[in-house]
């Protein structure tokens, strides 16, 4: 894993706030992520989480501060400039979202074709290479319907990496995985993090994964960072409230 100290500036979000409506979703984020760190982010369901990701991706603007991309604010950015950035990141959805009507090599292929790449030796090598990492080539022409729910992830993180980025965000990898599988996708992202040196940005509610994966931790609770830490300062908080997230317990009486 990375060591904070080694580590340059990458991302920084400045007193970002966001909300739909009355609903106040973030309520002044301020966050560093370092170049090749694995920050994973947690707390209760429908806290902002996700919507923190598409702001560091440029999916999202925030209504009030800012976002940072290497010292230039994505809110000042000519297009042509923010899909540039967006190029050097890649993102895997909660569900994995691939094509139903496209096999496994062209799913993984799409990014590329977007990018106006229309060499097809260099597409076939580059979706050969992202399948291998993700031990996937021998299923190449098959349907996402033909994949059980591990492989359609491994295979939505082909497709974030084919584009080989900088950093690559994931909402929720290991949603409705079993343990194997789970252990799977989380030694493949510090594959790639030890292999590429990416920056990794990883949403999850699984505590196991947490503690295999994270450099540092950021807890969001309430639209605030409630946490922010190594894992060791997370699992040895004296914090009720953080105990019982990790632990898993509601409160609630019977």
């Amino acid at each position: 894993m990375a060591t904070e100290e080694s580590l340059p500036e990458f991302i920084r979000l400045t007193g970002v706030r966001k909300s739909f409506g009355p609903q106040k979703v973030l309520r002044g984020i301020d966050l560093t992520i370092l170049r090749g760190e694995t920050l994973v982010l947690i707390g209760p369901s429908g806290e902002g989480k996700s919507v923190l990701l598409k702001h560091i991706i440029g999916l999202m603007a925030p209504d009030e501060g800012s976002v940072a991309f290497e010292g230039v604010e994505l809110g000042q950015m000519k297009e042509r400039q923010l899909a540039a950035s967006r190029r050097r990141m890649g993102y895997l959805f909660q569900n994995a979202a691939l094509f139903d009507s496209l096999t496994v090599a062209e799913n993984v292929a799409f990014p590329l074709r977007e990018a106006g790449i229309r060499d097809k030796a260099e597409i076939d090598q580059r979706v050969h290479e992202a399948l291998d990492l993700v031990e996937l080539e021998e299923h190449k022409e098959k349907m996402p319907v033909d994949l059980s729910g591990g492989m359609r992830k491994r295979v939505g993180i082909a497709r974030a990496i084919i584009g080989r980025p900088e950093c690559i965000l994931y909402d929720e990898p290991t949603a409705g995985l079993d343990p194997i599988v789970t252990d799977i996708i989380d030694k493949m992202i510090l594959r790639l993090q030890k292999r590429f040196q990416v920056t990794s940005i990883v949403i999850t509610h699984d505590i196991g994964s947490v503690f295999k994966i994270a450099d540092r931790v950021m807890m969001l609770k309430e639209g605030v960072i409630y946490f922010e830490g190594t894992v060791d300062e997370l699992r040895n908080s004296t914090d009720p409230q953080i105990q019982d997230f990790i632990a898993g317990r509601s409160g609630m009486t019977v």
